[in-house]
């Protein structure tokens, strides 16, 4: 596991340019709950990485709402729960439909207009959610994973301190979440040729560091309320535990045996293509007009212009509840640079959740820009012994 260090030297010569601008953030960590992880990248002579990780403020026991980031851990066990099937025929383009049975309006992912057959597949839902953070696509993989499997497989894998405990958007209830919807994959002629029906989890619907709530006030149903909104039953994960979870997907040989992921390279391929592309590269037209910097927190922000940045931003994002995070591997393949960041910031002044007004465009924003900018202006300037090679990384566009 990593450790949490306030006073790492690297850290305090990296952050340095940084004072000023933003020590009202530094001096305060707690109040905006800043934690972050930069992990360096070093090759040997067989183009083989080691790493180096310096966190800040870093606490599993301090929550914050993770939002889109389990996103990654949904698509990356899905796609393993499918090989794990081992059915003929069925794969992640098999389409997937799902069938309501709750009370409570779920969003689902839809068709792109005569664009994709299997617009309804697992392998559609993950370009979703990783291109553009689609809500529905991930509650279409939440009921084929069912919330014991995929909590129970991410135990297995070392991953314990993420929990998924609900869908997103959905306003379910936590008795409603319990349930996974039924699902049927179907061949090229419309013969079913698996079907998983509905299930009800046994798994405590509350996330293990309840109770738990932050803000001063919330908004519920239209009311303001004069207390803090609770996180009991609201998805959690540790920020190292997420980030060593991407690491194990950008760099799989890099994980202890016995403990890494069913994934086959194509798997790796699809995941690492769609968290690195922008928008205007998907050929989807629902999402081509998205500014590049869409889901790149750790870029310049760009407004409606493409990004002019040397660095390509392989990431998920979690925006919600004034809580602003980005779990990235960046790489500029021009100098041979990479490296992991991983932060997350509470960006809400009023202190008021689901208001509305939080600071992520004034504040969080900018805040991440100018961090990734500091740590990439220390990986150019550090000596690398060996030349890196980040083919392998390259977009499959």
């Amino acid at each position: 596991m990593l450790t949490s260090s306030n006073s790492d030297p690297l850290l305090t010569r990296i952050l340095g340019p940084l004072s000023g601008t933003w020590n009202f953030i530094f001096d305060n960590p707690d109040r905006y709950n800043l934690q972050f992880i930069y992990t360096a990248i070093d090759r040997d002579a067989e183009n083989r990485p080691s790493f180096s990780h310096h966190p800040f403020n870093l606490d599993k026991a301090r929550y914050f709402y993770p939002a889109s980031l389990v996103k990654l851990p949904a698509a990356a066990l899905a796609l393993e729960k499918l090989n794990s099937l081992a059915i003929e025929g069925l794969t992640a383009a098999s389409p997937m439909p799902v069938v309501n049975t709750l009370p409570c309006p779920i969003p689902y992912d839809h068709e792109e207009l005569g664009r994709e057959e299997d617009s309804v597949s697992i392998q559609a839902s993950i370009r979703r959610m990783l291109l553009a953070s689609d809500n529905g696509a991930y509650n279409r993989l939440w009921d084929f994973l069912t919330r014991d499997y995929a909590n129970k497989r991410l135990a297995e894998l070392g991953f314990g301190n993420i929990r998924l405990l609900h869908r997103l958007a959905s306003g379910c209830t936590p008795e409603e979440n319990r349930v996974s919807n039924p699902v049927r994959f179907f061949d090229g002629s419309g013969t079913i040729i698996y079907r998983q029906d509905r299930s009800v989890s046994s798994i405590p619907d509350v996330n293990p560091l309840a109770p738990v709530s932050f803000g001063t006030a919330s908004i519920v149903n239209g009311e303001l309320l004069l207390k803090p909104f609770s996180a009991d039953y609201c998805n959690y994960a540790a920020l190292d535990d997420l980030h060593r979870f991407l690491i194990a997907i950008m760099f799989p040989e890099s994980v202890s045996p016995g403990m890494s992921m069913a994934l086959r390279e194509d798997d790796y391929r699809l995941l690492r293509t769609w968290m690195g592309l922008f928008p205007r590269q998907s050929g989807m037209p629902r999402y081509t007009a998205l500014p590049d910097d869409f889901k790149k927190f750790f870029l310049a922000p760009a407004a409606a212009r493409p990004l002019s940045t040397p660095l390509r931003e392989y990431n998920v994002i979690g925006r919600a509840y004034g809580f602003l995070s980005d779990l990235a591997c960046l790489a500029d393949f021009d100098k041979g640079i990479e490296f992991f960041l991983s932060a997350t910031i509470y960006v809400n002044e009023n202190d008021i959740v689901n208001d509305d007004v939080y600071e992520y465009d004034t504040v969080g924003r900018p805040f991440f820009a100018d961090l990734c900018g500091a740590v990439y202006d220390y990986e150019v300037s550090r000596e690398r012994k060996f030349k890196v090679d980040l083919r392998e990384f390259l977009p499959m566009i």
